[in-house]
């Protein structure tokens, strides 16, 4: 015996082993080497199998049926394009200039998203700055976000559920 107490017999696992191998593979158990037949040499004209390229080959060569999607798509040729003309469609209207829209809404976005980056940068670059600065700051980050918040609509249409393209 061993420091850790019965030591496995050898044969006996390697029987089963391969006995467990040959019920999962569907093939007939290998008979073990003390039954007296004589165990197949391979010879140097036995195919080892696939090789790497014939594998890979089947790998794909066996995949199912590929069900066709939006990229495989082709138009077909007709002579009856006589209705359909390729630059008729949608056409977009042209959208207003950036600069152009209500100039308190565009002072009110700049007190509202400014006024706490502002605040950032102080407290991180100018940490002696006035209090009247951040008093000021914080007075245009209020008024800004209120402002903002009363040009909010006051009421939601029966049947609207927000979504706007």
């Amino acid at each position: 015996m061993g420091p850790r107490g019965q030591e496995p017999n050898e044969s006996t696992d390697d029987a089963v082993w391969q006995d467990l191998v040959a019920r999962l593979e569907g093939t007939p158990a290998n008979p073990a080497p003390g039954n007296g037949t004589p165990q197949p040499e391979p010879g140097p004209n036995d195919d080892a199998g696939p090789t790497d390229r014939e594998r890979a080959d089947a790998i794909f060569r066996n995949q199912p049926l590929r069900r066709s999607g939006p990229r495989d798509h082709v138009v077909p040729e007709s002579d009856d394009d006589e209705g359909l003309e390729p630059d008729e469609g949608f056409v977009p209207e042209e959208p207003p200039p950036l600069g152009a829209g209500d100039p308190l809404t565009i002072l009110a976005w700049i007190g509202a998203a400014g006024g706490p980056i502002t605040l950032l940068l102080f407290a991180l670059f100018w940490r002696d700055a006035p209090l009247a600065a951040t008093l000021g700051i914080l007075a245009l980050f209020l008024a800004g976000a209120g402002y903002l918040v009363t040009k909010l609509p006051q009421h939601r249409d029966i049947g609207d559920d927000g979504a706007e393209v």
